[in-house]
């Protein structure tokens, strides 16, 4: 069968990408080897808030894709979202001057007054930012529905194959490919793509604690349910990575941890532990998404040879795999980021319309090949 698009990755990011390009008329297959959302979006804690830093680029996108995000799963899937206030306080005291800054500048939505919740003392002295409106999304089940539209194929795809103007991706033929494999192996040579595998670990608990807020600080610890429900979740052990590890991760240990550091933040009351979710996200090294075509790095060093001299050479010079696209990179931001970058993925294909420059994956590409011209 041939699609318009094959997307490889069920995470937030491809089925985000899906749920546009499908929305646009497109027919898409979405492929992933484990399910929709069973890797790091599935583990991931899937809040929507913004980034609390002073300022800068990363923080303006980063504001854009919350509001974004928080109105398009609201109007789009009310009953899989829990909006609530979010009070974000300061980790260490390094770092009250940077939340400080944070709301003195932002034009965000702010509340005066800090909703009632069960503080620790400890908690309570360092400084807080009050964000008027945030939201915990059910992960797989939002997933889920932005799948709807297409084809979901349960397959293991280690390589992929142009030729006669199509994709050859496992059974099926494409015109295009989207890569959203998030940290594990990429299925063409990628070796200018610099990447971060980051473990995740979430979760969902019941407690007789009331929490009428969601709050960030060593964790992110939801707002509760009409039943006790919620849920508590961190980016938890960056140097833990699945494909690399000779140990299994100690789910029980993790799950302690997490509690653990909660608790330095609010006291609740009878935890009960409903389900632990794990799982692999994805960064980059400068913490900026990756959105956009997919370059031939072996190729564009032969094409242009003065890429190794530093030489940054135009877009018309590299060499690009036709019609391969990726989108990646967004870390424990999936479901804050992955809307808005995936709309914007779509607007490009279906379109035409520009990329922005800063998420083009090919700015990794000059700094490879000045070493590898070494």
């Amino acid at each position: 069968m041939t699609y318009d698009t094959a997307i490889i990755g069920a995470g937030i990011n491809g089925c985000a990408t899906a749920y546009f390009l499908t929305q646009g008329g497109e027919k898409v297959a979405l492929i992933d080897r484990e399910g929709i959302a069973a890797g790091g979006s599935g583990a991931a804690g899937a809040f929507v808030s913004p980034k609390f830093s002073k300022g800068g680029p990363l923080k303006a996108l980063m504001e854009e894709s919350y509001l974004f995000s928080i109105d398009f799963y609201e109007r789009r899937f009310p009953e899989l979202i829990r909006i609530a206030p979010l009070i974000h306080f300061a980790k260490y005291e390094d770092e009250n001057e940077k939340v400080r800054a944070f709301r003195e500048t932002t034009a965000l939505p702010m509340l005066s007054v800090m909703p009632e919740a069960p503080l620790t003392k400890e908690t309570e002295a360092f400084e807080h930012v009050v964000l008027a409106r945030s939201g915990l999304v059910n992960a797989q089940a939002v997933c889920t529905r932005l799948a709807e539209g297409s084809d979901f194929i349960l397959d293991d795809i280690n390589i992929i194959k142009y030729e006669s103007g199509l994709w050859t991706v496992g059974a099926i033929r494409a015109k295009r490919v989207v890569l959203a494999t998030g940290a594990y192996r990429p299925v063409v040579a990628m070796p200018h793509i610099a990447l971060r595998a980051v473990w995740g670990h979430r979760v969902d608990i019941r407690t007789t604690t009331p929490l009428p807020c969601h709050l960030h600080q060593y964790v992110s610890i939801a707002a509760t349910g009409t039943n006790g429900e919620g849920a508590i979740g961190a980016t938890h052990d960056v140097h833990y990575d699945p494909q690399t590890a000779t140990e299994p991760y100690d789910v029980e240990q993790g799950r302690a941890e997490l509690l653990e550091k909660a608790s330095r933040t609010v006291s609740l009351e009878h935890i009960e532990v409903v389900k632990d979710y794990t799982g692999l996200r994805s960064g980059s090294n400068d913490y900026y998404p990756l959105v956009g075509r997919v370059a031939d790095a072996e190729a564009s060093l032969c094409a242009a040879p003065g890429l190794a001299k530093g030489a940054k050479s135009d877009a018309a010079s590299l060499v690009y795999h036709p019609e391969l696209y990726m989108i990646n990179g967004t870390g424990g931001y999936g479901f804050v980021m992955g809307p808005l970058l995936a709309r914007t993925l779509a607007q490009a294909l279906l379109e035409g319309k520009p990329l922005p420059e800063a998420l083009d994956p090919t700015r990794f590409l000059y700094r490879w090949a000045k070493r590898a011209g070494k």
